[in-house]
């Protein structure tokens, strides 16, 4: 799996695009980095859809023009060939491969998705979540099933901050706890579907209560992400015995490492002193022979 532009930016948002929006989609990640190569009138020669109806849709996808387009097209599939020399992603494994081979095709899978996730991340779009953060008096984090997982390893992190964090597992608890939220706190939803029923009822609660969230899925066109302040939205492929789910895990997770060395350091004094709290609360485990 190559990084793929354009395959990137629009294959998330295929759901959310009309019929004629998505003949344009398609024939752009067909076309792939040939794109640049094509004008307004040769694009709607071969798609049949106006000249109008292309420059909108490119307007859409959040360029300033079919120019920009076409220079930011060029600009990362030119980063992926100078990279391509050094990144080697390989195809799904096979049932003759070694266990060296699989772990070198699963390492090598998992850097061509960072790769993805970097020429997508907006600065915008991370200072956005901050913006929210920063004034927040309590962090809350929810997800259900794999989600919740991740939602713990967040909870875990951003209790190092020096703001107070919840994280509760059982959904019961989780709609309870959306009840008392108010503009003050802030809540990460996390549901790679965008569609599970539960966390949009804990957003429609959240949202009701005006608390802040901010929502990592893969779903653009989800209830979940319109209900949210802000949603990081990831793709990733399926492969054989790696759902799309699991392989979105670890850009999950880097969204998160983000934004909280980012929060760390805007208020790195008082986030310090909570780290240094913490450390002397658990010194005694780790004298006793108790490992954190």
């Amino acid at each position: 799996m190559t990084y793929d532009y354009l395959r990137n930016l629009l294959r998330p948002r295929l759901k959310s695009f009309t019929d004629t929006e998505k003949i344009i989609a398609e024939y752009f990640m067909q076309l792939g980095k040939k794109v640049v190569n094509k004008t307004l009138s040769n694009i709607a020669e071969d798609t049949g859809v106006s000249e109008s109806t292309i420059f909108k849709f490119v307007k859409k996808i959040g360029f300033d023009g079919f120019q920009d387009f076409k220079i930011t097209v060029a600009s990362n599939f030119r980063t992926n060939e100078e990279r391509s020399q050094e990144i080697v992603v390989f195809p799904d494994i096979c049932k003759s491969d070694s266990t060296h081979v699989i772990a070198q095709k699963i390492i090598n899978s998992n850097k061509g998705l960072l790769e993805n996730l970097l020429q997508s991340l907006k600065e915008e779009q991370l200072n956005k979540a901050l913006s929210l953060i920063y004034p927040a008096k309590c962090i809350y984090f929810f997800g259900q099933g794999a989600s919740s997982v991740i939602a713990l390893d967040a909870y875990h992190k951003f209790l190092r901050t020096k703001y107070h964090c919840n994280y509760v597992a059982d959904l019961h608890m989780q709609l309870s706890y959306a009840t008392k939220l108010g503009p003050d706190d802030c809540v990460f939803l996390f549901s790679h579907s965008g569609e599970t029923l539960d966390t949009i009822e804990i957003a429609k609660i959240s949202r009701e209560n005006r608390a802040k969230i901010i929502t990592l899925t893969g779903n653009y066109d989800s209830e979940l992400v319109k209900l949210s302040d802000t949603a990081f939205v990831v793709y990733s492929e399926e492969s054989a015995f790696r759902s799309e789910t699991l392989t979105a895990r670890i850009l999950y997770l880097t969204i998160i490492d983000i934004i909280y060395v980012s929060v760390m350091y805007h208020d790195e004094e008082e986030n310090k002193k909570s780290l240094e709290k913490i450390r002397k609360a658990l010194y005694f485990t780790k004298k006793s022979g108790v490992q954190e």
